[in-house]
Formats: C-alpha cells, sequence, structure tokens
C-alpha cells in the first residue's frame, strides 16, 4: 500500500505540474484602460492632492512608461490605440470626429480585437469609441468586439447621456437606457464586473477595453466625491478631482471582480490616458507646457503604465524609454501570441521585452502630428523634439486657478453654437450650480428664454475675446526645437543653435509627410442628414456609406 500511495502522489504531482505548465502557456486576460483627457499631474503617483489609491498601487507594483506618448485629441489616440497605425496615414489627424461628421477609422486597417478573436480571445468594448459611426459598419460590434455598452460621439452628459440635443447611448447596435441618476462612470464598472462573472466559467481569454468618460467635461461628480476635495476652492478643480477618484473606484471594482473570480493570475492592465489634460479649463500638466490640442508636450505625453500579479520579470519601477501610442496593438498582440511583425500595416513596435523584462526601448522616433489645417507638424528623434508650424492655441505652463475657471472654451467639439457650448463645457457657473426649484421658478418668468440666450451669447464672445488675446501673446518661429532629456518643460528653442539637426529632422518629418492620405468620405464638413431630429432625437448610424 505504501509504494501504491507513493505512485499515487506522484502521479497528482506531475499532474499539477503539467497543469501549471499549460496554464503558464495560455494567453492572459488583457484589461486595456483609456482615461480621456487625464492631466500628467492628475494621478496621485505624480500629485499627492489627487486620491487614486487604486491607480496608484498597481502602477507602483507594475512598470510607470514615463515617455509613453499619445496625439494631442481623442480620434487620433484611439486609432492608434486600436490600429497600430498613423492617424496622418488613414485621413484622421488633426481634430476629433464630431457627431455630425461622416469620418471613421479606416475599414482597410485590421483592429486589434479582430486581430485578437482569431486567436480565440473574448472582446468586449465599454464606454467611449469617437471612431466614427455615421454606418453600422464603423461601429464597434462591426470592428472586431463581441459586445458594446457606451457612447458612439466624443462627449456627453454623465448622467442624461445626451449631446449635441441628441441622445447617445448602446447596448451593442441598441439604443440603451441606464437606470436614472446612474453616474456613467458607475454604469461603466458594473458592466466590467458584469463581463468578468459571465466569463468565469469560459476557457478562452479575455479581452476587455475599458474606454472612460473620465475626466472629459463637462464636469460632473456625485457631491459624495467632490466633498473629498473640500480643501480646494476652485470648484470647477474640486469637482474635477472628484471625477479622478470616481474614475479609480471604478477601476477598484473591476479589479476586485478580477481577483474575486481568480484571474490575478494570468492578467495585464494597461492604463493609458488618450491625450494629455485640458489644462486651460481646468486638468493640470504642470511641469509640461501646454494643454490638451497642442501637440506640446502637456498635450502629448500620457499618465501611462501595465501592471501584472505574475507575468512580468521586473515591476516596482519606472521606464523612461520611448514608447508609442501605436504601439499598443503590436505589444497586446504579441503578449496575445500573435506575430506583430508579420502585420505589414503597422507603424507601432512590439515593446513587450522593454515592458516584461525592462530591456530598452525599440523605439528611436516617432511623429507626434502631422495636421495640414493648422498647419503644424512634430518629430521625437532621441532626445530632440522638433516642431514645424503652429504648436496650438495654448501655449502656456499652465497652474490650477485660485477661483473658478471662467472661460473653458474646449475646441474638440467646438461648433459655433453658444447653446451646446453653454450646456457641455459649463460656460455659466451660476446657473449650472442653481438648485432645482430655482432653475424651475425662473423659467416660468416672461422673457427669460431670451435673457438666458443672451446671457449666454456674452459669456461666448467674452470667452473668445480672451482666447485670441491670450493666443496673441505667443509669436513663434517656424521652427521650434528642444532638448527634452535636459529641458522637458519646452522652455529653451535651441533651433538657432542646431541647424544641421533642424535640417536632418525636418527631412525625416517630410518622409512622413509623404505618407499622409487625404481618404474618401473623410469629409470635416457637417452632413444634415446626422441630425438627431431624424431620428428620433438620437444619435444614430444610417446616413453615410
Amino acid at each position: 500500500m505504501g509504494d501504491i500511495g507513493t505512485f499515487c502522489v506522484v502521479l497528482i504531482g506531475l499532474c499539477f505540474l503539467v497543469s501549471s505548465a499549460e496554464g503558464a502557456k495560455r494567453p492572459p486576460h488583457i484589461l486595456y484602460i483609456v482615461a480621456d483627457d487625464l492631466g500628467w499631474n492628475d494621478v496621485g503617483w505624480h500629485n499627492p492632492d489627487i486620491k487614486t489609491p487604486n491607480l496608484d498601487r498597481m502602477a507602483g507594483g507594475g512598470v510607470i512608461l514615463n515617455s509613453s506618448y499619445v496625439h494631442p485629441i481623442c480620434t487620433p489616440s484611439r486609432n492608434s490605440f486600436l490600429t497600430g497605425v498613423y492617424p496622418f496615414r488613414v485621413g484622421l489627424s488633426g481634430t476629433a470626429i464630431t457627431p455630425h461628421q461622416a469620418r471613421f477609422m479606416s475599414l482597410k486597417t485590421p483592429t486589434l480585437p479582430e486581430k485578437l478573436k482569431k486567436l480565440g480571445y473574448s472582446t468586449h468594448m465599454i464606454g467611449k469609441w469617437h471612431l466614427g459611426f455615421c454606418n453600422e459598419r464603423y461601429t464597434p460590434t462591426r470592428r472586431g468586439f463581441d459586445s458594446f455598452l457606451g457612447f458612439y460621439t466624443g462627449t456627453q452628459d454623465y448622467y442624461k447621456h445626451t449631446t449635441a440635443k441628441g441622445y447617445d447611448f448602446r447596448f451593442n447596435q441598441t439604443v440603451f437606457y441606464p437606470p436614472k441618476k446612474q453616474y456613467s462612470t458607475k454604469t461603466y464598472a458594473k458592466r466590467a464586473v458584469d463581463i468578468i462573472t459571465e466569463h468565469k466559467r469560459k476557457k478562452n481569454p479575455l479581452f476587455l477595453y475599458l474606454a472612460f468618460q473620465s475626466v472629459h467635461t463637462p464636469l460632473q461628480v456625485p457631491k459624495k466625491y467632490e466633498k473629498q476635495y473640500n480643501n480646494i476652492k476652485n470648484k470647477d478643480r474640486r469637482v474635477y478631482s472628484g471625477m479622478v477618484t470616481a474614475m479609480d473606484d471604478a477601476i477598484g471594482a473591476v479589479m476586485a471582480a478580477f481577483r474575486k473570480h481568480k484571474f490575478m493570475g494570468n492578467l495585464i492592465v494597461v492604463f493609458t490616458t488618450d491625450n494629455g489634460g485640458a489644462a486651460h479649463i481646468v486638468g493640470n500638466n504642470f511641469p509640461l507646457r501646454g494643454s490638451k490640442t497642442t501637440v506640446w508636450e502637456g498635450g502629448t505625453r500620457a499618465v501611462s503604465f501595465v501592471y501584472s500579479k505574475n507575468l512580468l520579470k521586473k515591476t516596482g519601477y519606472t521606464h523612461e524609454g520611448l514608447f508609442h501610442a501605436t504601439d499598443w496593438f503590436p505589444t497586446i498582440f504579441a503578449v496575445a501570441g500573435g506575430k506583430p511583425k508579420q502585420e505589414k500595416q503597422l507603424d507601432g513596435v512590439n515593446q513587450w521585452p522593454m515592458i516584461r523584462s525592462g530591456k530598452p526601448s525599440r523605439r528611436t522616433e516617432f511623429v507626434y502630428e502631422i495636421d495640414k489645417s493648422r498647419p503644424v507638424s512634430a518629430i521625437r528623434m532621441g532626445k530632440y523634439k522638433l516642431i514645424v508650424g503652429n504648436p496650438g492655441d495654448y501655449n502656456n505652463w499652465y497652474r490650477i486657478a485660485k477661483s473658478n475657471s471662467f472661460c473653458p472654451i474646449y475646441d474638440e467639439n467646438e461648433t459655433g453654437s453658444d447653446e451646446d457650448i453653454f450646456i457641455y463645457e459649463s460656460l455659466n457657473n451660476i446657473v449650472r450650480n442653481a438648485k432645482g426649484y430655482v432653475k424651475w421658478l425662473s423659467s416660468k418668468l416672461p422673457g427669460y428664454r431670451m435673457v438666458r440666450k443672451w446671457h449666454r451669447y456674452r459669456q461666448l464672445e467674452r470667452c473668445r475675446k480672451l482666447k485670441k488675446r491670450d493666443k496673441a501673446k505667443w509669436r513663434f518661429p517656424r521652427y521650434l526645437l528642444y532638448d527634452l532629456e535636459a529641458d522637458p518643460s519646452e522652455r529653451k528653442n535651441i533651433a538657432g543653435y542646431k541647424p544641421v539637426l533642424v535640417r536632418k529632422m525636418k527631412a525625416r518629418l517630410e518622409h512622413y509627410q509623404k505618407k499622409t492620405k487625404h481618404v474618401a468620405g473623410q469629409s470635416k464638413r457637417k452632413v444634415a442628414a446626422a441630425d438627431p431630429k431624424h431620428h428620433h432625437g438620437v444619435w444614430t448610424p444610417g446616413w453615410c456609406t
């Protein structure tokens, strides 16, 4: 009996080792988190005044990517995240897609979820799409995702899910109405937990793309989060900080679900923002220069990290190597078992050795932007950055205003409609903060709507004048060159001292400019058929080919 018992023990041990070996070879589950407009100084590991304990814990226990770069605005970055292709090559550079535009992520570029599905992954998306919806074939469930809960456009009310006089919220292809008065960040977290819970019974790996609306305007958050920052006098900044913490809580709930259902041993978490903070409103990129929409470091250098309990060989440190938004596609694809070298269309580089083992970055250069409409172009080569043309409208080193931000004009979806900008970008704090009964009573007074519209118009005009005045302060030469190792805040233009280097970098930039494309159907003009009034008040596909 002793020999039989020994044999059984050995057999069980061998089975365990085989099972462990097979488990180690299994493709990992992947959680890909994208924050919206999160500033360089809006996370706890850069700014102890911001409460992000869940993000801080993962950043500290993983690899912080200190030189991770994105594009200056939403749509181009999201294109790079999901295709690994520079947006200027597919007609999506420069500006974000507005709801009335027939613009979209190119069907000629395979998406990351499409590739992962072929490797056996279940693929799910939650949150902000912002890559086109004028035809159903441009929407998430037609671009590789098994399911989608979220919105198609670029910004909306966190509770009502409305933007530019239309409703925008979907579950897969169907218009969906979450519980009333539920904050969208909570809605997304609940959906993520449901996906994780449902997936625990499945044997294939999970890819979850969690693209938060936070912390994009409008500035809205449940009071319990705003109250955590009562020490901040600037109400806009107080609300904004609460929005960051609310997002962190949601991420904490998602991670708790992964732990509960025992995913952690084979899970990789990617975190990045889509662009720098809107510092001209209330985000904080200091000491970096500029704001979202600009090619300054404040608009393009992203807070980012990768975390895994078991799959990283080196953790708890900051990597200074160059990383670009296009690199996420080949890196994640490689982690999942794919072969990115066979994907000839990619501009991105597989950076898994850098992330996993702390090896040097495989990237020595990247393009910040090529936007012929401004015009501006910018490139990084080694430690040097060259900007050719207009860097953007917001050129200062912005600190947080002590009082409320009076003039938060936001260019991404600026339509010229004072009403839309007023409602969704918080131009009038008095009306925004008024109690419900005061609003109701005021609305019954004769001439109320006329006075309200006049007041909005005056505020908008004043904001435009302030913006114009601020812009007039800055007059730049055609070429701006910075040594970002010595001067990360971009305070000293050294183009005049290094003319040979300027010519070399300009020639390299021109090489990329030859690849820019105007894609048929990617017009930036407004399409009248897109208006929600033609679709029962809902932003709906079906008005382009």
